[in-house]
């Protein structure tokens, strides 16, 4: 007990842990935040952390997981023996993403009490609503880690639960704005613009090519009567303000 007692302690000084050694598993990481800094739209960046187990006795970590399918983290080890470390991937899909991006990743580990650790990876991605590549407008309605955030809740969906599933994570909760321009201040008893907005939805925008077409016409989720909905809901939007 006193050779790995001095062996935890040991680990936890080298990798600058500021927890201290228990008498049972315990799961720490070189560190809890990574900074990506500026990066292009369009590509996939891996990550590494490091996890040692600077406890006492084995140390077992459920399989990680993410905020977003576009984040996929994969555990080397899932048992370690005090002192030993194991490397954590994280890769990170930047399609679809523009201006300041934040992920989390989550780890658990088995025990009485277990413990819980999230990981967060910040990035500044490039081309906010231009010049996004051809292959980044495909993955939102065709990539399988995509679709898992952007599509597949909307099925069977119409008016503002479609738009909610579909549309918030850009437009945000209420239209307002986000990473994609406001939706809740247009004039939809206008024709022409409800015929605009009807569009874009449909067929996505000649602008911003960010904003890819729904409708399955264009190769997307969505029946005509979807679209319909979302620009009946954003209709009843403008009257509320």
């Amino acid at each position: 007990m006193k050779t790995s007692l001095f062996l935890a302690m040991s680990v936890c000084l080298l990798f600058g842990c500021s927890q201290t050694v228990t008498d049972g598993p315990l799961m720490t990481f070189d560190r809890l935040e990574d900074d990506l800094g500026d990066v292009k739209e369009g590509v996939e960046i891996p990550r590494v952390f490091k996890v040692t187990n600077t406890g006492t006795k084995p140390l077992t970590i459920k399989p990680p997981y993410s905020s977003c399918g576009c984040t996929v983290p994969k555990l080397k080890k899932t048992l370690l023996v005090p002192g030993e470390s194991t490397d954590l991937t994280v890769q990170i899909d930047t399609s679809m993403k523009q201006g300041e991006v934040t992920k989390t990743v989550h780890i658990e580990s088995v025990g009485e009490p277990p413990q819980f650790v999230n990981l967060y990876l910040s990035m500044n991605v490039e081309n906010r609503h231009k010049n996004l590549s051809v292959d980044g407008k495909a993955k939102f309605l065709t990539d399988e880690k995509c679709i898992s955030c952007h599509v597949s809740e909307g099925v069977g969906q119409f008016g503002k639960e479609l738009f909610k599933s579909d549309c918030a994570m850009c437009h945000g909760e209420n239209a307002e704005g986000k990473m994609a321009p406001s939706l809740n201040n247009r004039d939809l008893e206008s024709p022409s613009i409800r015929k605009q907005i009807w569009d874009v939805t449909a067929y996505g925008s000649k602008r911003h090519a960010s904003m890819p077409g729904f409708i399955e016409d264009a190769g997307g989720p969505l029946a005509r009567e979807q679209v319909d909905s979302l620009v009946n809901y954003l209709a009843t939007l403008k009257d509320k303000k």
